[in-house]
C-alpha cells in the first residue's frame, strides 16, 4: 500500500460554535469573493501541518479558541489539535477522530526541532513515522565533502505539496534564485524519489530501527496488558455498554428534574398572580419615588426664589421710606450742610440711575403680583408633595405584604418537591462522577489499543520497506529515468492546457525544474506560463507518486489557481494588468483556465482507478461552470461578501 495522508476536516473550535471545513478524496475547491477567509483555510491546514506562525484576522481572534485538523495517515484517523495564539506549545495529537478525542489520552509534540521539556518528540518525526518515510540527515551543500548534516522534516517535503498565493507563478518557487538554499531543496528531490546516494543504507537504518521500536512496544504492552489484569480493569466493550447505560441513567434523571422544575413553575395559579400584583405595584412605587424627588427639587428652586422677591420687596420699601424721609430734589441748586456752598444738582455725576416714585410703586406691584403666583405654586406642589408621601407609605407596605404572601406560597408550593428534588441532584452528581470514571478507565483502554495498533502498524510498515529495500537493491531509480518520467508527463500536461509552440519541454537535469523552449522555469517571463508551470510541475510528482513508491503523501494544495490566467484587464489577485508576455501566451484565454481543471481531474480519475487515496485542495475566485456539476469535484466552500443566494459571508459566517 502507498503510503498518503488525506484531510478529513479543518474544524476550528470557537467561541459562539465550531467552523467546520469538510474534504473529501479528490478534487476538492473552495471559492468565492476575494476577502472572505478563502486562502485562511488552506493556512490554518500548514499551520496544522507543522508551519512555524500563523496571521489571523480580527474576525478570526473574536471568534476561534483554537484549531483542529482530522487526517488519515495510511488509513490511521488522527486528530491534531494546536494553539493558534502560541505557535511554540506542544502540539496534541489524538489517534481517533475529532469526534472521539475525549475519549484517549492525546501524544504531545514540540512544533519544532528545540529541546522542549515533557514532550512526546518532535512534530515533524511524528508524520515521516506515520507515512513510513525514512528520517535521514542531509547535506546542506552535497558538493562540499566537509557540508554539515541537517535533519530532513515534513516541512521540506511540504514544499512539493503546498503553494501558497504568493508562489504560485513566481521565479522564487520552491526557493528558486536563492542559490545558496536551492542546493538543500534539490537534496530534498533526490530523497523523495529514493536517489540519495546513501539511500539503500538508510533504508536498512529505517528497518533497524522500527524493529528495535517493534520489540520495545511489545514489551510496554504486556507489561500494561498484566497490570491490567491484576487490577481487574474492564474490556473497552464492557465500558462501552456501561457509559451506554450510564448516559440512558442520566439522561432519564435530567428529564425528571427538568419536569419537576416545570412543575414548581407552574403549578400555583395564585403564586402567578402575586409576583403580578408585586411587579405592579413596584413599578407604581417606582413612579411615585420619582415624582416625590421631582416635587422635592421644585419646591425647593420655587422656595429660593420666591425668597428672592422678598429681598427685592423689602429693598423697595425701603427706598420708598427713605425718599419720603429725605423729600424729592425739586431744586437745581442747594447748600451744602457743611460749608454753606452752593452745589448745582446737575453738575453732580451720580454712579447710579434714580427711579421716581411711579416708577418704584411699579415694580413693587409686578414683584408683589409675581410672590403671590411662586407661593400658590410652593403651595400646590406642597399639597401634592404630601398625598405623593402618604401614597408612598402605603405602596411599600403593600409590597411589604405581597413579599410576604408569596414568600408564603412559594414555600408551600415548592416544599413538597423539594425533597424529591434534592434526591435526583444528587442522584445526577454521583452518576456524573461514575461517568468521568469510566470515560477515564476507557482512555487508559483505548491507549493499551493503541499501543497495539502502533505494533502492528510498524510491521506492516517494516514489510513495506523491506519490499522497498528489494526494489531499490533490484533495479534502483536512476535520476535520468525519473527526470524523463517526470518531463513526460509535464508534457502531457502541457498539451492538455494547449499552450503555444511546445518544444523543448523537458525537466532539467541540473536543477529538477521544468524547462519550456529551452528556458529553464526561473527564466519564463510569462507569469501565466508560469502558474500553468508551477501547477504542472507539482501535479506530474503527484501523478508520478501514483505509478511508483517514492516518498509523496499523495496530495497537493494551491492557493489561486487562476492567478495571471484568463484575465482580459486587471489581475484581482495582484493588481496587475496582463503583462505583454501574457498576451503573447494567449494566457487571457478562458479555455487554458479550464483546462487547468480537466488536468486536475484526469489525476484524480486515474488515482481513483487505481484505488489510491489521492487528495488535491485548491482555492480560486471563480470555478469554470463545465465542472460545477462534476462527480470527482466537491466544492468544499463557496463565500459571497454580501451573502448572495444566501451563502455564508466567510469562513467565519456568524461575525
Amino acid at each position: 500500500m502507498k503510503s498518503y495522508l488525506n484531510i478529513n476536516s479543518l474544524i476550528l473550535v470557537g467561541v459562539r460554535k465550531n467552523y467546520i471545513i469538510p474534504f473529501y478524496k479528490g478534487l476538492n475547491v473552495i471559492y468565492g469573493d476575494s476577502d472572505t477567509g478563502k486562502s485562511s483555510v488552506l493556512e490554518f491546514v500548514n499551520y496544522l501541518l507543522g508551519a512555524s506562525s500563523i496571521d489571523l484576522a480580527d474576525e478570526i481572534k473574536s471568534s476561534v479558541n483554537y484549531a483542529s485538523l482530522e487526517v488519515v495517515i495510511n488509513d490511521v484517523p488522527y486528530t491534531i489539535v494546536r494553539d493558534i495564539y502560541d505557535n511554540k506549545k506542544l502540539i496534541e495529537v489524538y489517534r481517533c477522530k475529532f469526534s472521539d478525542k475525549d475519549k484517549h489520552f492525546p501524544k504531545k509534540y514540540a512544533p519544532n526541532y528545540s529541546p522542549t521539556h515533557n514532550s512526546d518528540g518532535i512534530f515533524s518525526e511524528f508524520l515521516l513515522d506515520s507515512l513510513n518515510f525514512p528520517k535521514v540527515e542531509i547535506k546542506v551543500s552535497p558538493s562540499q565533502s566537509n557540508s554539515k548534516m541537517r535533519r530532513l522534516s515534513f516541512r521540506n517535503i511540504y514544499k512539493y505539496v503546498y503553494i501558497n498565493q504568493d508562489d504560485i507563478g513566481s521565479k522564487s518557487f520552491l526557493g528558486l534564485g536563492n542559490w545558496a538554499v536551492y542546493p538543500f531543496t534539490k537534496e530534498v528531490f533526490k530523497y523523495m524519489f529514493n536517489v540519495l546516494d546513501e539511500s539503500i543504507t538508510r533504508l536498512q537504518s529505517e528497518i533497524a530501527s522500527k524493529a528495535a521500536l517493534v520489540k520495545e512496544l511489545n514489551k510496554k504492552y504486556e507489561i500494561i496488558a498484566e497490570f491490567l489484569r491484576e487490577t481487574n480493569y474492564e474490556t473497552i466493550e464492557a465500558i462501552d455498554e456501561e457509559l451506554n447505560k450510564l448516559d440512558a441513567v442520566l439522561e432519564a434523571l435530567s428529564h425528571d428534574l427538568n419536569s419537576i422544575d416545570k412543575v414548581m413553575k407552574a403549578s400555583s395559579t395564585q403564586y402567578t398572580q402575586l409576583k403580578d400584583a408585586h411587579k405592579f405595584i413596584s413599578l407604581k412605587f417606582k413612579d411615585c419615588k420619582l415624582r416625590i424627588d421631582v416635587l422635592e427639587d421644585k419646591i425647593e428652586k420655587y422656595s429660593r426664589l420666591k425668597n428672592d422677591y422678598d429681598n427685592d420687596i423689602n429693598k423697595i420699601k425701603a427706598i420708598q421710606l427713605a425718599n419720603s424721609r429725605i423729600g424729592s430734589l425739586d431744586e437745581e441748586v442747594y447748600s451744602c450742610p457743611i460749608c454753606d456752598s452752593q452745589i448745582k444738582v446737575d453738575d453732580v455725576s451720580l454712579p447710579f440711575e434714580i427711579s421716581t416714585e411711579k416708577e418704584l410703586d411699579e415694580e413693587l406691584v409686578s414683584l408683589t403680583r409675581r410672590r403671590k403666583n411662586i407661593n400658590d405654586m410652593v403651595s400646590e406642589l406642597s399639597l401634592e408633595f404630601k398625598d405623593k408621601t402618604i401614597d408612598k407609605k402605603e405602596l411599600s407596605e403593600q409590597l411589604n405584604e405581597l413579599r410576604e404572601l408569596i414568600d408564603e406560597e412559594s414555600q408551600s408550593m415548592i416544599t413538597p418537591f423539594l425533597t424529591q428534588r434534592d434526591a435526583l441532584i444528587k442522584e445526577i452528581s454521583k452518576n456524573e462522577k461514575n461517568r468521568e470514571q469510566l470515560v477515564k478507565n476507557l482512555k487508559v483502554r483505548n491507549q493499551q489499543e493503541a499501543l497495539l495498533e502502533k505494533h502492528q502498524e510498524l510491521l506492516k510498515a517494516i514489510e513495506v520497506l523491506n519490499e522497498r529495500l528489494e526494489v531499490l537493491k533490484s533495479s534502483a531509480p536512476s535520476m535520468q529515468g525519473i527526470l524523463q518520467g517526470l518531463g513526460d508527463r509535464f508534457d502531457s500536461y502541457l498539451k492538455g492546457i494547449n499552450i503555444k509552440n511546445r518544444i523543448g519541454i523537458k525537466m532539467s537535469e541540473s536543477q529538477f525544474i521544468p524547462v519550456i523552449r529551452g528556458k529553464e522555469y526561473h527564466n519564463i517571463t510569462s507569469g501565466g506560463l508560469r502558474t500553468i508551470s508551477s501547477i504542472g510541475y507539482l501535479l506530474s510528482i503527484l501523478d508520478y507518486a501514483l505509478d511508483h513508491d517514492i516518498n509523496h503523501p499523495l496530495f497537493l494544495i494551491f492557493d489561486t489557481v487562476g492567478k495571471y490566467l484568463g484575465k482580459q484587464t486587471k489581475d484581482e489577485s495582484t493588481g496587475e494588468a496582463p503583462s505583454f508576455e501574457d498576451e503573447s501566451e494567449g494566457m487571457a484565454d478562458p479555455m487554458k483556465y479550464q483546462n487547468i481543471y480537466a488536468q486536475l481531474i484526469d489525476t484524480v480519475k486515474k488515482a481513483q482507478a487505481k484505488n489510491s487515496p489521492c487528495q488535491i485542495i485548491l482555492v480560486d475566485n471563480d470555478l469554470p461552470n463545465y465542472f460545477s456539476d462534476n462527480e470527482l469535484l466537491h466544492i468544499v466552500a463557496h463565500y459571497s461578501s454580501i451573502g448572495e443566494d444566501g451563502l455564508p459571508l466567510g469562513l467565519i459566517d456568524d461575525i
